[in-house]
């Protein structure tokens, strides 16, 4: 009996801490699942590269036959045969015609626009996907590194709630009062059956994809209980997608900085010099060369990048030690985009970068701006009123949440 009583104080200790490990991960599970977290930054993501893959398309249009079209010295049949051996796939290559080429490179511009824009943003999620990856696909041999980060960020995109902030999608919502996520052929039904459609096209047959697609048409008109469960399968697509996304830039960082210290020029602090004296990446050669013969300022920012993209992947977790990295990392990149000419590899890693940033710096940087622009067209800026609150979902919590790599 006596060594009974003196084991309960134990037990009931081991139970209670037994007891608050299982409300805190019962916590964490309703939080990923009832939670839409970094809607801001996804929206972020989701107009930066749009415009960077937009601009793209305008800028090239008037050479996008010799770089994707019938007069690029890769030629269609070229591809096609690399495609197969690499299991790519390609809207440009389905066809030969010169009418089919302009029809795919204006609807890739049309769907990159409404996909900025956040018009039906799951819909053209998974069409702007498809459009990057058949660009991407068709002269593969002409991408760098930043083409490579577009076509992986398009494509997690497509798994994110992007165009819950900062769209028409969500001006439409707050106009009609209807939620996104709420009511029949919402989000996700868009998603699916696009997404499914592709899939089975490509994968299986044409003939599966048009025997499949009335099922998938049916999940438009869910009814009310698998509306809710539908809405918990949005939230979590939507949190691991930012996850993967975080967890891509993270690694692109740590490998660059892994790969740096192999080399004895990284090592020794010359790196920099043979960077800035290369002729092919050299728009500006006397700035260049003047930067160049800087021993010492080579060598600082040599082993300042080093320990900053290895050490990123760690400061990621703290509250406020990573922006001074964020900053560190976007000067470098200003700096490749200036000195190295290439602004779309700069771009598409800046853009990443915006994942971590908080929400409150967004809204305080949106709201500076939107009062800059209005006072510079003239205008009288309109005082900002407190938001109307709204009740959520049964299964969702408030949209504006944001992770803990994003505070």
């Amino acid at each position: 009996m006596t060594s009974v009583e003196s084991k309960s104080p134990a037990a009931g200790s081991y139970r209670r801490a037994e007891d608050a490990v299982v409300r805190r991960l019962t916590r964490m599970f309703d939080a990923f699942t009832l939670r839409t977290f970094a809607v801001h930054q996804a929206a972020l993501l989701r107009m930066g590269y749009g415009l960077i893959f937009l601009f793209g398309l305008l800028r090239e249009y008037v050479n996008r036959r010799e770089i994707w079209g019938d007069r690029s010295a890769w030629s269609p049949a070229m591809a096609r045969q690399l495609l197969e051996n690499i299991d790519g796939v390609s809207l440009l290559l389905a066809s030969d015609e010169r009418w089919w080429f302009e029809l795919v490179y204006v609807l890739a511009i049309v769907t990159t626009a409404l996909f900025v824009l956040g018009w039906h943003t799951r819909a053209m999620g998974v069409l702007f996907a498809v459009m990057v990856v058949s660009f991407n696909s068709r002269s593969i041999l002409m991408t760098d590194g930043g083409d490579t980060v577009l076509l992986l960020m398009s494509i997690y995109l497509a798994f994110t709630a992007c165009g819950r902030v900062w769209s028409l999608d969500a001006r439409r919502a707050k106009r009609t009062g209807i939620g996104p996520g709420t009511g029949p052929g919402r989000e996700l039904g868009v998603f699916v059956g696009l997404f499914a459609i592709l899939v089975l096209a490509l994968t299986l047959s044409w003939e599966w994809a048009v025997l499949i697609a009335p099922v998938l048409v049916g999940l438009w008109r869910l009814p009310r209980p698998a509306e809710q469960l539908r809405g918990v399968l949005v939230n979590v697509v939507h949190n691991c997608a930012l996850f993967v996304i975080a967890a891509e830039v993270c690694f692109v960082y740590g490998a660059a900085g892994l790969f740096k210290v192999q080399g004895s020029y990284w090592q020794d602090g010359t790196a920099m010099h043979y960077v800035l004296n290369l002729e092919y990446f050299a728009p500006w050669p006397a700035f260049s060369e003047q930067l160049a013969s800087n021993t010492g300022m080579g060598m600082v920012i040599c082993y300042l990048t080093v320990f900053v993209q290895i050490g990123f992947v760690f400061l990621v977790f703290a509250k406020r030690a990573k922006y001074v990295a964020i900053v560190i990392l976007l000067g470098m990149h200003f700096g490749i985009a200036i000195l190295l000419g290439l602004p779309a590899f700069s771009a598409a890693m800046s853009v990443g970068d915006a994942l971590f940033l908080p929400t409150a710096f967004l809204m305080w940087t949106r709201g500076h701006v939107v009062r800059t622009v209005r006072r510079r067209l003239g205008g009288t800026p309109t005082p900002t009123a407190a938001p109307t609150p709204t009740v959520p979902a049964p299964t969702q919590a408030p949209e504006d949440a944001t992770p803990t790599l994003a505070r």
